[in-house]
């Protein structure tokens, strides 16, 4: 894993920042700092797709994204700059480090991160939902235009990633795709549990059957088999990875289609918008 892209939005919330460096760290990665489209380029996307604008507040000026842009990019770069990552032009010392750079999409429509991260191993995006958090047009740009695995994080602390891991395993073509690019997270893990919920399979092979397989490339995996009873899957599957110690879940995002979900609710998203734990997502 040596390229790394990580999505700025709220210069106040650096968790994806912190996470990125974290793991630059660990694989000796180029973190790609992303500038994110501006509040007009959002809107006018979900104009386009029929949608009012997410956003309750008159849209900001020209001076006022320059303004916004720099704040992201100060928070981004002192984020590095805690981590000891110097920038990829200045940098010095042995061949390997980490490096870091800043771009941005500017008034790119949001869909654009998707093409920008297809060259990138890894990208890491703060958690979407309401304002003042990203809007989920951007994670979904991420996850359905770049083929890369998606590392969405929540606000707050994160002090490892891939340490106690819980596969949110459904059976699913989509969740084996994101194991698989999971692997480079999660090898060196100290304990991995594979999670699967009553109800919540499709036709394949089973928690256990997966545990077995994991335990062939020496990992240290348990499976469990989970009634959710009264509460919704989502719910289940963060109370388990809770318990558990979990400081990484592994998801395929949308077995079921996103449709549905937005209607009906469904596991990937509740994981998208209320799950504490970062969960690397993969479509």
């Amino acid at each position: 894993m040596k390229t790394i892209l990580v999505l700025a939005w709220d210069a106040e919330d650096t968790a994806a920042f912190e996470v990125a460096a974290s793991l630059a760290g660990r694989f000796g990665a180029h973190v790609v700092g992303l500038g994110p489209p501006s509040y007009r380029a959002v809107s006018v996307a979900w104009t386009d797709v029929g949608m009012g604008a997410p956003f309750d507040t008159p849209l900001a000026d020209d001076e006022e994204e320059r303004r916004r842009m720099a704040g992201l990019r100060a928070s981004f770069l002192r984020a590095m700059d805690t981590a000891s990552i110097p920038d990829v032009a200045t940098a010095s010392g042995s061949a390997g480090g980490p490096t870091t750079t800043w771009t941005e999409l500017q008034n790119a429509v949001p869909m654009a991160i998707g093409s920008i991260g297809r060259v990138a191993d890894l990208m890491v995006v703060p958690q979407p939902g309401p304002l003042p958090r990203m809007p989920e047009s951007l994670f979904e740009g991420a996850l359905f235009d770049s083929g890369r695995p998606v590392l969405m994080v929540p606000p707050g602390r994160h002090q490892a990633v891939g340490k106690k891991v819980v596969i949110a395993w459904n059976g699913s073509t989509e969740t084996a795709r994101c194991l698989s690019m999971a692997m480079p997270l999660i090898r060196d893990a100290e304990a991995i549990e594979v999670v699967s919920i009553e109800g919540a399979m499709v036709q394949g092979p089973s928690s256990e059957e997966l545990a077995t397989a994991l335990r062939r490339h020496n990992l240290p995996v348990t499976a469990t088999h989970v009634d959710a009873g009264n509460k919704s899957n989502g719910q289940a599957m963060v109370d388990q990875a809770t318990r558990f110690g979990a400081d990484l879940i592994v998801k395929g995002a949308y077995t079921q289609s996103r449709l549905r979900q937005m209607i009906f609710g469904g596991l990937t998203r509740h994981l998208i918008l209320s799950c504490p734990i970062p969960v690397l997502f993969a479509h």
